[in-house]
């Protein structure tokens, strides 16, 4: 029963009548749709020798020896919703209409979704909306609209992928994560839930795969879904395979032995399908069994870093731990591109605070990866290269002091500058105005208490005026000059 009728009900027994157009100021709904709620409730009564009856002058009204059955009936009717889960908040009514439209084989009208989600017709509009914002950040899905009603329109990987991906980041938590698949799969779900819950890590240490808890989670869902969009018809369109590693298919062969073991068959398609979907998950490096990313990716990285060195004056090409896990995390990026999806994962956002030169440099990776493959990397996935960059940045700005009374007043600026700089900052020596005016000096700063002059210094270099104790003043410049520091950058 709609949550509609159980208010028409209540209305009927608390009213002797009722008219056709109370029910539409109330409820919102034309005259035919009063007509259609009304006949569906008769339909569901009719078993019960019950009905509701109608009077052209007066309205609809229960028959007074009938209104006992009546309140007996309702009052079963919403302890049966009330079993229901259904959406408490906007987030949650979010996850709850997306889950429930992936899995419709039928346009659904818009009302007819509202009354499922207990919700007005407005409000489900509302959600709609987001959900059509959503979905314009990935690949291969959009809602489509029919004179029938809606659906959601895409092929059935992209479908399983986003469906998953959405899932595992928008649940937080497994109480969510509980209801919305309660709600759709209802409390059957849990058994084979909880199974690939306990045994699935197992699997995937014991071969030595080691990703990370959001992964293993998203693999999780991966399978689930899989499971039960075969069970609703809902299949895989056969596409060439791909050569997977090693490791991959001794993983599949054990899922495939656990699913055998609880009555599931799966088919080729549905095993490659789990392959592309481990080829996009992110491990733990140190740990995990090595990975090698595809040639053209690796010349990729390498393209990457070799020109974030020369615009940025920095070191990165020649760090080989950074070259192998930037490789393997843009290949596993792409994967997920070529996929239709990926990692929206908001508080990596924060990234472009914390690193702003590492922005820039991010942002060289989104315009070749563009260049070559035409995607449009997420600020969210381009906010992990910015932690990569920012986590393996080797420059140190350098800097030189000018001291005109001695090398003990040099040292103790030096002293001063390194406690409010820490290591950012590696002052190479103490020099003379009269030194710098014979010999070049090619730092990224001069500190100096004195004003110079008649000196030639490259473009690049900064002159930051401080007092041989530093005041406030100083160590704000400082700080303001750290801040907006761009590492030299050669514009060529």
């Amino acid at each position: 029963m709609k949550s509609r009728q159980v208010i028409m009900l209540r209305d009927l027994l608390h009213n002797e009548y009722v008219r056709p157009n109370e029910f539409m100021e109330k409820l919102g709904i034309s005259l035919r749709t009063v007509r259609m709620e009304i006949h569906e409730i008769n339909d569901i009564l009719r078993h019960k020798d019950m009905r509701i009856n109608s009077s052209s002058a007066r309205g609809y009204f229960i028959l007074k020896g009938e209104r006992t059955q009546f309140y007996e009936f309702l009052n079963n009717m919403i302890l049966s919703l009330k079993k229901v889960e259904l959406p408490e908040t906007p987030g949650e009514r979010f996850l709850f209409t997306f889950i429930y439209l992936t899995f419709i084989k039928e346009p659904i009208s818009v009302q007819n979704l509202a009354d499922i989600m207990y919700v007005s017709k407005t409000v489900m509009i509302k959600t709609l909306k987001e959900i059509d914002e959503y979905l314009r950040n990935f690949n291969g899905l959009n809602i489509e609209r029919t004179k029938k009603g809606i659906y959601f329109r895409g092929k059935e990987r992209s479908i399983r992928h986003i469906l998953s991906e959405t899932l595992n980041y928008k649940t937080f938590g497994s109480i969510l994560m509980y209801k919305v698949l309660k709600f759709q799969f209802g409390e059957s779900y849990s058994k084979i839930y909880e199974i690939l819950q306990k045994e699935l890590p197992i699997i995937l240490y014991r071969n030595n795969l080691i990703l990370i808890d959001k992964s293993v989670e998203g693999f999780l869902l991966d399978l689930f879904i899989m499971i039960y969009r075969n069970k609703a018809g809902l299949l895989l369109e056969s596409e060439t395979s791909r050569q997977y590693p090693q490791v991959f298919e001794d993983i599949m062969k054990e899922i495939e032995e656990l699913l055998i073991q609880n009555d599931i068959r799966i088919s080729e398609c549905d095993r490659n399908f789990l392959k592309d979907c481990l080829l996009t998950k992110r491990v733990l490096y140190d740990e995990c069994v090595k990975l090698e990313p595809r040639k053209e990716i690796a010349e990729l990285t390498e393209e990457f870093l070799s020109i974030v060195d020369k615009k940025y004056n920095c070191s990165y090409l020649k760090n080989p731990e950074l070259k192998k896990m930037l490789s393997i995390h843009i290949d596993k990026m792409l994967y997920r591109s070529e996929q239709g999806h990926f990692e929206h994962n908001a508080s990596i956002r924060n990234a472009k605070e914390l690193y702003k030169l590492q922005t820039e440099m991010a942002d060289i990776l989104y315009k070749l990866i563009f260049d070559k493959y035409g995607y449009k990397i997420q600020e969210e996935e381009l906010g992990f290269i910015i932690l990569y960059m920012g986590a393996f940045a080797q420059t140190k700005i350098k800097a030189i002091i000018i001291s005109d009374i001695g090398q003990s007043a040099a040292s103790s600026m030096a002293k001063q500058i390194n406690n409010y700089c820490g290591d950012k900052i590696e002052i190479i020596g103490s020099f003379s105005l009269n030194y710098i005016r014979q010999y070049s000096i090619d730092v990224d700063v001069i500190f100096t208490p004195i004003r110079l002059f008649n000196v030639t210094l490259p473009s690049k270099t900064k002159i930051i005026y401080i007092n041989y104790v530093l005041q406030e003043e100083n160590i704000k410049r400082i700080q303001e000059f750290l801040i907006n520091y761009h590492g030299g950058v050669n514009e060529d």
